[in-house]
């Protein structure tokens, strides 16, 4: 299998899959500075069903000298990020947050309910200047049966391409054969749910959303055109796929993955305390890999703390985002 074949996604619809490859990126900021990919385990636990661990070497059983990555493990709220060993091998945690959810098994009005007026009233302003906005097709077109899978792919593709997820983030958007194979056995199985929005009548931002699970819809792969931020496209997709959600009996909770991002916040209705941990063969190289990784990711923490106290933290993001 290619390296290519893993920008798919870092997750699957399929938890708890022990083989297979994992990236390895070193990123300052928003900025993928160097990746490599991995053969391995990938330990990935259910996040709703699963039980907080007591850290990664709970969840990790060796294979020889074959390296792992653990990704979204709930753990403890005492569980923090660094580097230690057992002796044969490197636990390096370099990443722990609240991995936010919703849960759609209720009333979407109740839901609604929760939102405080002025929110709301912003979030259907939104929604309603997308709406308008095209007059030769819908403002949001849904893809969900193996017939779909070509046609979402064919107007992802391009919009992922001017995106600041794959111009940044290296998160490529695939386009192969067996991709696409793979997307139709999903949406055989009731488990692909692809969606586009459209501005001014052109497509502008995309959401992939595997099923995983019992009913478990994944916030997974997501893009959106630089000059399209101004009418929020993140935050007026994931309010139509929340409530198509709530309208989807087979659907009981939509996972919005990792990140902590303020319409994540707007939107969920819980959250867990996760982390992602590499763990390697104790060898001197692969010391020196987490090291940097750790030492790269300090320096961006306090770039971004710096720019928080001047208070231009997120113009400076917003800027990156819409120049790609």
């Amino acid at each position: 299998m290619q390296s290519e074949s893993l920008e798919k996604s870092d997750y699957s619809f399929e938890p708890d899959a022990e083989n297979g490859q994992f990236k390895f990126r070193v990123l300052l900021g928003e900025f993928c500075l160097f990746k490599r990919v991995f053969n391995g385990q990938v330990i990935k636990p259910n996040v709703i069903s699963s039980e907080a661990s007591k850290g990664p070497e709970a969840l990790f059983r060796p294979r020889g000298s074959e390296p792992a990555h653990i990704v979204s493990a709930p753990g403890s709220d005492d569980i923090d990020t660094g580097i230690h060993t057992n002796g044969k091998h490197i636990f390096y945690t370099y990443k722990v947050y609240k991995r936010m959810f919703v849960d759609v098994s209720g009333d979407y009005e109740e839901y609604l309910a929760g939102f405080r007026k002025k929110s709301l009233s912003s979030l259907n302003r939104k929604i309603r200047k997308a709406e308008k906005s095209n007059s030769e097709v819908d403002y949001i077109q849904c893809f969900r049966k193996p017939s779909d899978v070509a046609e979402f792919v064919r107007l992802a593709k391009p919009i992922s391409a001017q995106s600041y997820q794959e111009a940044q983030l290296g998160t490529v958007f695939r386009t192969d054969d067996e991709w696409i194979a793979e997307l139709e056995t999903q949406a055989r199985n009731n488990r692909f749910r692809g969606y586009i929005l459209n501005i001014d009548n052109q497509p502008v931002a995309y959401n992939y959303c595997p099923v995983y699970g019992e009913g478990i819809m994944l916030y997974d792969l997501s893009g959106y055109l630089p000059d399209s931020s101004k009418h929020s496209p993140g935050t007026v997709l994931q309010a139509y796929i929340i409530k198509e959600a709530f309208a989807d009996s087979t659907i009981n909770f939509y996972d919005l993955c990792e990140g902590e991002g303020r319409h994540k916040e707007q939107f969920a209705t819980g959250s867990k305390t996760c982390f992602n941990t590499y763990i390697f063969p104790n060898a001197l190289h692969y010391r020196l890999l987490v090291t940097a990784h750790r030492t790269l990711d300090r320096l961006s923490d306090s770039i971004v703390a710096v720019l928080s106290r001047l208070g231009v933290k997120d113009r400076i993001k917003t800027f990156l985002r819409r120049s790609g």
